[in-house]
């Protein structure tokens, strides 16, 4: 009678496996579009994360810049999610950076870590732009949120932090993407399904908690972006990690908004959102610091 029950049990671990596999190892977006599309000058850029990992990404030059921005893409995605982002950046007076992540759209290795080697590349982008001498905006949408956070939290060179849909613990995200995907029940199913995941890419959970390093940051500014209606990243994940940031801290809750789509769904609320943040974040700063590069000077390395 054993064997009734070791058929269907090794086809769960099977499935399981096949997940697993899927999760951190998922097919590549292609780039649908590039910032010449929409006659903005860029630069293409390649520079190693600080493993090694060759990461690809543009460069958006800004004549007079008032600072510079590093763009981080979610998971599955690639630069040109947040290529909007980088846009409205500029044209608010941003040089801008955009880069995929590892695993992700040009950019070098096989596996993605979902917001854990991941911060490696981020601080490596800290790295290529820190030589301007501009003040740095950190931006991160979903995982690169995430990212983000705990990028800054270990970089003071970060001087801002945005993060739209981000994450406070992959571990619970990781559960509601099963059951956004699959339904609660097919979806608890999934739950181990990120134990095999750590087992491929030889990483623990616990690297991957936002929510307790958040409260480095301070006294640096955070704006935290989340719609209540993100089914992906539940809006909670937004109030804890408010609740363990320093100030100053700014959340703001879209509503009506699902997963990374309140700059679609009310683009003039998000963009004044972040303008307003911009403006105050830039106001603060010592009125003795100083550009270090001439705007003609700003061209990738």
């Amino acid at each position: 009678m054993l064997w009734l029950w070791a058929v269907p049990v090794a086809l769960l671990l099977f499935w399981w496996m096949l997940l697993a596999i899927a999760a951190v190892r998922p097919p590549r977006a292609p780039l649908f579009l590039t910032p010449f599309d929409v006659q903005v000058p860029f630069d293409p850029v390649l520079f190693p994360s600080r493993d090694g990992t060759p990461l690809s990404g543009w460069w958006l030059p800004q004549p007079q810049p008032r600072g510079v921005a590093v763009l981080c893409h979610g998971y599955v995605a690639n630069r040109c999610e947040v290529l909007g982002v980088a846009i409205e950046l500029h044209r608010m007076g941003f040089s801008c950076l955009l880069f995929d992540f590892r695993a992700h759209g040009e950019s070098g290795g096989h596996t993605t870590t979902i917001g854990i080697r991941e911060v490696q590349d981020a601080l490596a982008a800290v790295d290529f732009v820190a030589r301007f001498g501009l003040p740095i905006l950190l931006f991160g949408s979903s995982m690169g949120g995430a990212v983000a956070i705990m990028a800054a939290a270990r970089d003071e060179r970060v001087g801002a932090v945005i993060t739209d849909s981000a994450y406070a613990r992959l571990r619970w995200a990781a559960d509601t993407w099963w059951e956004a995907g699959f339904g609660r029940v097919l979806g608890k199913l999934c739950r181990p399904v990120k134990y095999l995941a750590l087992l491929l890419t030889r990483t623990r959970l616990s690297d991957a908690e936002p929510i307790r390093e958040i409260g480095k940051i301070a006294p640096r500014p955070i704006l935290l972006i989340h719609g209540d209606r993100d089914h992906l990243v539940p809006v909670e994940h937004a109030y804890a990690l408010y609740q363990e940031a320093g100030e100053p801290r700014t959340l703001w809750i879209a509503s009506g908004s699902g997963h990374v789509q309140a700059r679609v769904d009310q683009p003039e609320n998000y963009y004044g959102q972040v303008s307003k943040f911009i403006d105050q974040w830039l106001e603060a700063r010592p009125a003795h610091e100083s550009l270090h590069i001439g705007p003609g000077e700003i061209t990738p390395g």
